[in-house]
Order: C-alpha cells, then structure tokens, then sequence
C-alpha cells in the first residue's frame, strides 16, 4: 500500500521492556505504510529496536513513572520519528567509536553506531529534557528519483 497522504501514529508509555515491543510494532505498521521493501522494513526495525532500547534502559532506567513519547508521520515514502525519554540526556558526539580495536569485544556501545548507519537522517534535540531521536528513513526508489 502506497500512501498518498500521511499518516500519523503516537505512543507514550511507561518505561517498561514490554514497551519495546509495542514501539517496534507502530514502527512496523508505518513501514509497512510507507511501502517499504522488506530490507528497509528490517533497516527501520533495527533502529528503532536500539532507540527504544535506549530510552527506556539507559534514558529513563527503566523507571515506569517515567514515560517515552513516540511520533511517527508517514508521508509518501517517507518515515519520519521521534523517541524520547525524560532522562538525563547524553552527548552523542562523546561516544567511542565501536570499531576501533579497543572496543570490538564491549557489550555495549553500538547502538547511535548502528542507527546512524541505517537511517537517511538522524538528529538529537535535547532542549526538552531527556534525550529526543528524530530518525528518517525513505524508501529507497523515492530516495533515487529526488
């Protein structure tokens, strides 16, 4: 299905692990939406499988008094959105760069890595308190024809 307007979706939930799974399936629904092919499906899943993870472990400790605000808009080909949490935020420009040899083998550490390398834009608003991601992704002939 190809839209020919958009269509918006929007969240906020506790910062629980369960709310993982439900931002991964709004993300899906407007995957879908947008007419994506099943490796930019997989592509927009990843990210937001990371940014979710984010959010509710790292930005908000899994505290369920904190919350996580999703927006999706999709718009022809193009899926637009914003997580954020209400932590404490952090410099993404700080973050050590996973592939250089003293960080192959960490645990952690890989996630703005991945999404950054996944996405068509990825930026960080943090003027709201907490931590906000807006990532886009657009399908890949729409991308090709502009």
């Amino acid at each position: 299905m190809l839209p020919s307007s958009g269509k918006n979706y929007q969240l906020t939930l506790a910062s629980k692990p369960e709310a993982i799974e439900d931002i991964e399936k709004l993300a899906a629904e407007a995957a879908t939406e947008a007419g994506f092919n099943q490796e930019e499906q997989d592509s927009l899943a990843i990210a937001v499988t990371e940014l979710a993870n984010n959010a509710v472990i790292h930005g908000n400790k899994r505290d369920p008094g904190k919350k996580v605000f999703v927006n999706i808009d999709v718009v022809d080909a193009e899926v637009r959105m914003t997580i954020r949490d209400q932590g404490k935020g952090f410099n993404p420009e700080t973050l050590s760069n996973p592939l250089d040899p003293e960080n192959l083998l960490r645990e952690s550490g890989r996630g703005v890595f991945i999404v950054r390398s996944l996405m068509d834009e990825v930026s960080y608003d943090f003027s709201h308190g907490g931590s906000q991601v807006t990532i886009v992704k657009r399908r890949k002939q729409a991308a090709s024809s502009k």
